[in-house]
């Protein structure tokens, strides 16, 4: 086996399978563990799988079950379109596409007539991802998901929560959105 904290290259071999399972960064070949990518090798002691961390900060890759904050850009009769601004609990930039998209089926557990009544352009939301390829997919469904910050249709104040509806303090609007059930507390990096 190498020596923890060793940099090493793809194609590296980093320990024989005997002594260690394959862990991110590495791959097996006939009975050797070998580097994938450049990087610091390492052993997960625990788990007994050999790491090679990269030395790089990668861009993030989206996977499903990833919490995402979005801001919504378009919607549509069965369809609400979103751009991917951060992923809780992640401090790497998004690899790749960042828009997203929401069916109607996919918003609530309740049943959802009007997509203008639970979202609109602008809002910013907590979803979950579905479904990454061949296009992202995410859902609101649950009481964490949905809007976590919200603008008054009228005057683009943020609104404040009052019960189920919002509320502006500027012009007194009420409107109706499909909130998460910590509105307004701003916790961009809670990890359902």
């Amino acid at each position: 086996m190498l020596k923890e904290g060793t940099t090493v290259l793809p194609g590296d071999k980093v320990a024989i399978s005997e002594e260690l399972q394959p862990g991110e960064g590495t791959y097996e070949r006939n009975g050797e563990i070998i580097a994938s990518i450049v990087g610091r090798f390492r052993v997960d002691r625990q788990r007994m799988l050999a790491i090679v961390e990269p030395l790089a900060k990668s861009p993030l890759l989206l996977k499903t079950g990833d919490t995402a904050i979005c801001e919504v850009k378009q919607l549509s009769e069965a369809m609400v379109i979103v751009k991917i601004l951060h992923i809780a609990g992640k401090k790497r930039q998004i690899a790749g596409e960042k828009d997203a998209a929401i069916h109607i089926s996919n918003i609530s557990n309740e049943f959802v007539d009007d997509i203008r009544k639970k979202f609109k352009i602008g809002d910013i939301i907590r979803a979950k991802i579905i479904r990454v390829e061949p296009a992202i997919q995410l859902s609101t469904k649950g009481r964490e998901y949905g809007v976590i910050r919200a603008y008054c249709t009228n005057c683009r104040n943020p609104l404040i929560r009052k019960n189920k509806l919002l509320e502006c303090p500027s012009c007194g609007r009420i409107e109706e959105r499909k909130v998460a059930d910590d509105y307004g507390e701003g916790n961009l990096d809670r990890v359902i």
